[in-house]
C-alpha cells in the first residue's frame, strides 16, 4: 500500500542498505574521505549521504546518528537504516546472516548486528544490496593472472543469492520489501589497482571476466520468483576505463592524485574509493533501480546538478574558459560578435574562432547533395549540435537520423528529403 502524508504528498521511500565502505557514510571514513589539510572533516560524500543531503523528500535511510559507536554493533554511526560495514565481503555478510563468525575478530559483533538488522528491516520499504567489491579486491591478483580458484565467481553469486533471499524473506511473504541488487564495480579501474596491474592483455581478459560475471548477476536476478531490480554500478567503472579523459559536460576530471580530495577527482585520495562525483553516478543507478522496483519517480542527479550543487563547480566553466581565451570574456553564448551568423556556442562546438568570420559548412542542402561540417570533439563534451530543417524558415523540425551520417573523422553530413522539395537547414546548439 502506498503511504501518503496528510498533505497528499508521497512520503520519502524508506531504504535499508546492506553494503561495505562504499555505502557507509564517508563522514566516518576520514582516512580517505577527508583532505590532508583538514583530516577530521570529510569533503567527499557517499551515495547514502547524497540521498540525505539532496533527495530527503524522496528517499530516506532513517534518522541520523552522529556519535561514533552509538549503535553498539558493527556500524559506526550515521543513518539508522544503513548497514554499510567497511571491509565486508559477501563472505562476511553470509557469515553474519548465518551466525557463523568463525575466527573473524569481529565475530562477537555479528549476532548483535544481525539482531539490529532484523529489527530495522521492518521499517524499510526497499533494501539495497551493494556488496562484492571487496571480494574482487581481495582476489584481484589471481583474477588478473587467471589463477583464481575454480568456482570463485560462482561462490560470490551463491552468497549474493543468500543475502537477497534473506532480505526477500525477512518480513514474511505478505510484507516483502522491494529489493535492489547492484552489479560489482570493476575495481581494476581504480588507480590503486590499475597502477600495479596494467598489462594490456591481462587487463582486457580481467575486464571481460568481470563483465561476464555482472551479466550473470543480471540473468540470475531475472530468474528469481521475486526478481530484484538491478543497479548497474559496473557502468561507472566501464566509463572510467573507456572515457578518456573522464569528464562531465566538458569539465575534465583526474582519476586521483591529490591528498586534498579536490572535487575534480573521480576517486578519493586513497585511489580506491569513489569520490563524490563517482558516488553521484552510483546514486543514479540505485535511484533508477529503486524507481523500477517501487514505481516511484525519484529524480536522478543531472550532470549540471552534480557539477553545481554536489561539487560546487561552475557548469559552464569549459565555455567560460574558451571564450576568455579568445579575448571575449564578457560575450555570452548567444552573442555573435563578428556577425558571421554563428553564435558563440555554435563556434565553440564547431571549433571555429569567435571574433573572426568563419564558413564551417561545405556542400549544399539540395536534392542529390549534402551539407557537412566537422564539430570539435572537445566542444561536443559541453553541448550538442542538432541539425534542424524547414520548408518555410518558420517551422523547424529535427532532421531524421536516417539522413544524418558521421564519418570516422567526425565529419557530419545531412541530406535533404527525397522528392526535390525546397528546404533549409540550420544547426541548433545547446549546452548539456
Amino acid at each position: 500500500m502506498m503511504v501518503v502524508s496528510v498533505q497528499g504528498q508521497i512520503n520519502p521511500l524508506r531504504v535499508l542498505a546492506i553494503g561495505d565502505s562504499m555505502t557507509e557514510e564517508y563522514a566516518f571514513e576520514l582516512t580517505f574521505s577527508a583532505p590532508d589539510s583538514e583530516p577530521t572533516n570529510a569533503n567527499t560524500r557517499s551515495w547514502t549521504e547524497l540521498f540525505r543531503l539532496f533527495r530527503p523528500a524522496q528517499a530516506s535511510l532513517g534518522s541520523w546518528e552522529s556519535t561514533g559507536g552509538a549503535y553498539l554493533d558493527l556500524r559506526n554511526a550515521g543513518h539508522r537504516l544503513n548497514f554499510g560495514i567497511p571491509g565486508f565481503s559477501t563472505t562476511n555478510w553470509y557469515n553474519l546472516l548465518t551466525n557463523n563468525p568463525g575466527d573473524d575478530p569481529l565475530g562477537p559483533f555479528y549476532s548483535i548486528t544481525k539482531e539490529k538488522l532484523e529489527d530495522e528491516v521492518w521499517a524499510a520499504q526497499a533494501v539495497v544490496i551493494l556488496v562484492g567489491a571487496n571480494d574482487l579486491k581481495q582476489e584481484y591478483n589471481d583474477i588478473f593472472n587467471d589463477t583464481e580458484a575454480p568456482g570463485f565467481f560462482d561462490g560470490i553469486l551463491e552468497r549474493l543469492n543468500y543475502i537477497y533471499a534473506w532480505a526477500n524473506n525477512s518480513r514474511g511473504p505478505d510484507a516483502r520489501p522491494k529489493i535492489v541488487v547492484c552489479t560489482l564495480p570493476d575495481v581494476g579501474a581504480t588507480p590503486q589497482i590499475s597502477g600495479t596491474y596494467n598489462d594490456p592483455a591481462k587487463k582486457a581478459t580481467t575486464r571481460a571476466k568481470i563483465a561476464a560475471f555482472n551479466q550473470e548477476i543480471i540473468a540470475w536476478a531475472a530468474g528469481r520468483n521475486f526478481p530484484p531490480a538491478v543497479a548497474r554500478i559496473d557502468l561507472l567503472t566501464d566509463r572510467v576505463f573507456d572515457q578518456v579523459p573522464f569528464h562531465v559536460n566538458g569539465t575534465v576530471f583526474t582519476l586521483s592524485g591529490s591528498g586534498e580530495n579536490p572535487p575534480t577527482q573521480v576517486f578519493c585520495k586513497d585511489g580506491f574509493h569513489a569520490s563524490t562525483v563517482a558516488q553521484a553516478y552510483i546514486a543514479n543507478e540505485i535511484i533508477k533501480a529503486l524507481n523500477t522496483a517501487t514505481g516511484r519517480s525519484i529524480p536522478v542527479f543531472t550532470d549540471r546538478e552534480i557539477l553545481k550543487n554536489l561539487l560546487g563547480l561552475e557548469p559552464d566553466q569549459p565555455y567560460l574558459d574558451w571564450i576568455a581565451a579568445a579575448g571575449l570574456a564578457a560575450s555570452p553564448m548567444d552573442a555573435d560578435p563578428e556577425g558571421d551568423g554563428l553564435p558563440n556556442l555554435v563556434e565553440y562546438l564547431l571549433g571555429t574562432a569567435p571574433g573572426s568570420f568563419d564558413r564551417p559548412f561545405t556542400g549544399s542542402f539540395a536534392p542529390g547533395s549534402t551539407l557537412s561540417w566537422t564539430p570539435d570533439a572537445a566542444g561536443l563534451r559541453f553541448g550538442d549540435l542538432i541539425p534542424e530543417e524547414s520548408a518555410d524558415l518558420a517551422i523547424w523540425t529535427p532532421v531524421p537520423a536516417a539522413r544524418i551520417t558521421t564519418d570516422a573523422d567526425g565529419r557530419v553530413a545531412v541530406a535533404p528529403a527525397a522528392g526535390g522539395t525546397k528546404s533549409f537547414v540550420r544547426l541548433k546548439a545547446q549546452a548539456k
